[in-house]
């Protein structure tokens, strides 16, 4: 979901510069606390109360979920449309928060998918394997007839290392590299032609 289909959703930069921080700070600080967020083993409210014993500051919004704004990239969007239109089944495997779950699904935005598999009700996340082969388990697939699209190198090699066709979405300038990795893949017939507006 982040950075594939919703874009501008790296909440730390402007949470960092609301603060007089730096990214890294926060990283450094935060840790397993992410991980513990995302798999849904902590919750917000004690993630700020740590932070605040640990910085010595006083925040008392979820600035987590305030500074998050993410944009629906709609070629993607349109992509999820065309594979579903081709007889393929896309489902989301995400590694979120409970509050930006609740706003992708408050939004409509996980609409597109045939099934989303969240890993803050999951309990696991990405790179573990347990979360790809939770997946592949529910939706009855073998790994090979799976392709899996991430823009985290981690995630799509421990795909990679189960055997699932894996693409590394780096940034929104990789779009037309994936309609051709896909056509390669026989997912889609052929990549469609693009706009050059919209690359």
């Amino acid at each position: 979901m982040g950075n594939v289909l919703a874009l501008e959703v790296d909440v730390l930069p402007t949470i960092a510069a609301s603060l007089g921080m730096t990214v890294s700070q926060i990283v450094n600080f935060a840790g397993d606390d992410f991980h513990g967020l995302q798999i849904g083993a902590k919750t917000v409210a004690e993630f700020w109360q740590e932070f605040n014993r640990h910085f010595g500051t006083d925040v008392r919004e979820d600035l987590l979920t305030t500074c998050f704004h993410p944009v629906v990239d709609v070629r993607m969007e349109q992509l999820i449309l065309n594979l579903k239109a081709a007889g393929q089944r896309v489902v989301c495997g995400t590694n979120t928060v409970e509050k930006h779950y609740q706003y992708h699904l408050e939004h409509g935005e996980y609409a597109v998918f045939d099934r989303v598999y969240a890993s803050n009700l999951l309990g696991i996340a990405k790179p573990s394997p347990a979360f790809f082969e939770h997946i592949l388990e529910q939706e009855g697939w073998q790994a090979y007839d799976t392709v899996f699209i991430d823009d985290q190198a981690a995630n799509v090699n421990a795909a990679g290392d189960l055997g699932i066709r894996s693409f590394l979405y780096e940034s929104p300038w990789s779009f037309p590299a994936l309609l051709d990795w896909l056509a390669e893949q026989k997912v889609l017939p052929e990549a469609p032609p693009l706009n050059p507006t919209d690359v």
